[in-house]
């Protein structure tokens, strides 16, 4: 990511859908029977999970019809709309679910991050904090209170929820996670570098702490650990083209600091392929071929970023790194200083 902020990771990712597809009339008998029951509550599940949110609607309606005030069924209707970005359903549904069962902190914890999603960060807040009341020790409400936080800018309140967290539970990794951003952001290195390391401890795996702590690692000039971290990331996701774009960012930034410059070129031209609207990679492939002596690529790479980028603030920068080159050309802007991507994350929701 190119900035910072507490990425929401939820009962439901968030995908695009047409208002057309919204439109679909799709007709699902209302169970008459326990056993039909039964069966079209799994039916909606499956659905659900398998991604198909419209007809996961239809059938939510269908049980909704036959037991109009279960909260269950309305907080999953709530999860589905908030798949299609239909938030004001969504809120509509988890309301329901929430006036059924009033201790039902699913469905507050749902509702807040959707209010956290449409930008309403004080309605999310009046939220989560009718959740902490109910049940004050659930780590995820507590997480989702920390974001909260962090979303209002208010960090010395979000550590202080986070440590909370921790101690209470040790091995809640999102909890170390999010302490390592609010420590990035205040530039305590030191202590993020031990956050995150925490997440590996717990989850060996997790990518984003091993990007994070690379990143750490570049600022704290010890490239061979950022090296080394974000190999593994590229090793071990050669399908997300997300984390891919990144980690072979940063480690072209490593390998720029280290002086490997074709290493680092190489680098940010797989970031481009990955990723050809990166203005940053565009950028740092120009100075890196120009250092390099590659002339060609060098000219091909900021025309790129100009074309791309055609109201910038340093277009005479650019001009003049052409005219050396040997290129006469009128330009319509130089660019951004090289930045280090940094990913963070939000507390997982449940369904």
């Amino acid at each position: 990511m190119k900035r910072l902020f507490v990425y929401l990771l939820l009962v439901f990712w968030i995908f695009f859908i047409s208002c057309k597809t919204m439109k679909r009339q799709i007709t699902v008998k209302v169970p008459e029977t326990k056993e039909e029951q039964v069966s079209l509550e799994k039916e909606a599940e499956n659905l659900y999970n398998s991604g198909n949110y419209v007809e996961s609607v239809e059938t939510l309606k269908a049980l909704l019809a036959k037991d109009p005030k279960n909260p269950v069924y309305w907080n999953q209707l709530g999860s589905v709309y908030a798949q299609m970005n239909e938030y004001e359903y969504a809120i509509f549904s988890f309301k329901k679910a929430i006036k059924y069962n009033p201790k039902n902190t699913k469905a507050m914890y749902n509702l807040s991050v959707v209010y956290t999603e449409k930008g309403d960060i004080d309605e999310a807040l009046k939220v989560i904090k009718n959740a902490i009341k109910v049940d004050p020790k659930n780590p995820l409400i507590q997480a989702s209170l920390g974001n909260i936080l962090i979303d209002k800018e208010k960090y010395d309140k979000a550590k202080t929820v986070y440590k909370r967290i921790v101690e209470a539970k040790p091995d809640f990794d999102i909890g170390h996670f999010n302490l390592g951003v609010i420590n990035f952001k205040e530039r305590n290195l030191d202590e993020a570098e031990k956050n995150y390391k925490e997440v590996l401890r717990i989850n060996p795996a997790d990518a984003e702490a091993k990007e994070n702590l690379a990143a750490i690692y570049i600022i704290k000039n010890e490239y061979e650990k950022a090296v080394d971290y974000l190999k593994e990331v590229i090793e071990a996701n050669p399908e997300d083209d997300t984390t891919l774009e990144n980690a072979y960012f940063n480690l072209g930034i490593a390998y720029v600091r280290m002086k490997k410059y074709k290493d680092a070129l190489d680098c940010f031209e797989t970031a481009i392929k990955i990723e050809p609207w990166d203005m940053a990679a565009y950028v740092n492939a120009a100075l890196v071929a120009e250092t390099l002596g590659y002339k060609d690529k060098a000219i091909k790479y900021w025309k790129k970023y100009d074309r791309l980028l055609p109201i910038n603030k340093r277009k005479d920068e650019i001009k003049k790194r052409l005219e050396k080159m040997g290129v006469k050309i009128e330009l319509e802007a130089t660019p951004a200083p090289v930045s280090i991507t940094f990913s963070v994350k939000d507390e997982k929701g449940e369904k």
